[in-house]
């Protein structure tokens, strides 16, 4: 019996409840995850208050996760190539969790800061790997679009934060808010045990576990394959045994350059907005609620964006499309460095800042899924997430340094024109000389 290629099979059918089913609990992960991430910037003033910390003092404990962010996306990928996306998940939401809800017991910025590089390993091991889970069960035709939508989650939960922290700091404490943030992953690790299932593509290439992988295919497809059909995956091999090193082999150092050089400029803006803008807007006068609910906005914003800009993806490529939305971007930096100094004319701009910026950020993994083969790929997508933490890194540090040496909010708008037109450039380098991989050997997988 000839082997069929498996994403030749998932592309001649519709997505089905298998796969919505991946993408739903998908995008649960990334909502707690984004929720977690988000937390720590609204909880910035209760901390100042409660501890009575400068602006300066703060900087530890806004960009302590990041790093855990980074060191969890860098491990992580290599793991999930190696032990299955599944695994790395179900370890990754648990481990995040617990964490989060020990981060409450801190007394000081250096349990806190230590806490939270400890958390910030689980976050950054666990959206990578459940965007990667999604890209492999989706049809090629629709994969930007379910990606796109996973990342959604990632904003939605940067809302939900900025709720729950308003909610739970009147009613109580800012601790209550890090708890809340542990017990909720903790939970939800029960219904990934249960509902989740490994990657197809991962399977593929699991030669003792082919009758898993026929029984899974059976589940996505509704084509019936007879007992015992093997499957094949037509596409390059990664260049080198030692996945890390793939990235940078002949045939995608380009692309993997490019890609993390885009990435860590998106994020570098993503996440100094994300870390200051609250702080930014009451030091312009707002009230707390008023700074809170611009914040709010921003991410409302981005979850907006992402719905939008996997389907433009699909449309109308995604090396023109993630260009023209950061060019956007670039726009609505100008316009609000310019807007007069108005809750709802400022807050207007933020939100459709905030669909450009996010939406950028989550076409670069998207990039990275659509570039690297199976063997790689997770490798690819977390190692690309993990150089782009410390563009967030970066951005949460010299937001640090913006906000003390007392420039105004104008003006921090207008320096991030500079990683703007650095993304733009990568992008467009990338899909002149390197749109996709060189073409390599095919992997038979039979």
């Amino acid at each position: 019996m000839p082997a069929l290629d498996l994403q030749q099979l998932i592309d001649r059918h519709p997505v089905g409840r298998m796969q919505r089913r991946v993408l739903l609990l998908c995008l649960g992960v990334l909502t707690l995850d984004g929720m977690d991430v988000a937390m720590v910037s609204f909880l910035s003033p209760s901390l100042l208050a409660d501890w009575g910390l400068t602006k300066a003092e703060l900087g530890p404990i806004v960009t302590s996760g990041l790093f855990g962010l980074a060191i969890g996306s860098l491990v992580a990928g290599p793991l999930a190539d190696r032990f299955g996306r599944r695994r790395i998940i179900l370890l990754s939401v648990i481990f995040f969790g617990l964490m989060s809800a020990l981060t409450a017991l801190a007394t000081d910025v250096l349990w806190f800061s230590i806490l939270r590089v400890l958390t910030g390993i689980g976050l950054g091991a666990a959206m990578p790997n459940a965007t990667t889970l999604v890209s492999e069960y989706a049809p090629t035709r629709r994969r930007s679009a379910m990606m796109a939508l996973t990342y959604c989650g990632h904003t939605l939960g940067g809302a939900l934060a900025g709720y729950l922290t308003n909610a739970l700091v009147q009613i109580s404490s800012w601790h209550w808010v890090l708890i809340a943030g542990g017990v909720l992953p903790v939970l939800y690790s029960v219904v990934l045990v249960v509902a989740l299932p490994e990657s197809p593509k991962f399977l593929a290439r699991q030669e003792n576990r082919q009758s898993e992988l026929g029984a899974l295919v059976n589940r996505i497809v509704p084509e019936p394959l007879p007992e015992g059909t093997q499957f094949r995956l037509d596409e390059p091999a990664a260049g080198s045994r030692i996945r890390v090193a793939g990235l940078v082999s002949r045939r995608f150092r380009l692309g993997t350059l490019t890609i993390w050089t885009g990435f860590l400029a998106a994020f570098f803006i993503v996440y100094l907005m994300n870390s200051w803008l609250p702080l930014l807007m009451t030091d312009v006068g707002f009230s707390l609620a008023a700074a809170a609910t611009i914040g709010l906005l921003l991410q409302v914003g981005g979850t907006i964006g992402n719905i939008g800009i996997g389907w433009l993806m699909d449309r109308f490529g995604l090396h023109r499309t993630v260009a023209t939305g950061m060019a956007c971007a670039a726009v609505l930096l100008v316009l609000v460095a310019l807007a007069p100094r108005n809750v709802a004319a400022i807050g207007t701009l933020i939100f459709i800042l905030g669909m450009f910026t996010n939406s950028v950020a989550t076409g670069f993994p998207i990039l990275s899924a659509d570039f690297y083969p199976t063997s790689i790929r997770a490798t690819g997508t977390s190692w690309a997430t993990g150089i782009a933490r410390f563009g967030a890194i970066a951005g949460a540090a010299a937001g640090t340094v913006l906000v003390a040496a007392g420039l105004s909010y104008r003006q921090v708008f207008l320096v991030l024109l500079v990683p703007a037109a650095i993304a733009i450039t990568a992008v467009i380098v990338k899909s002149r000389r390197a749109s996709t991989s060189d073409p390599a050997p095919v992997l038979t997988n039979a």
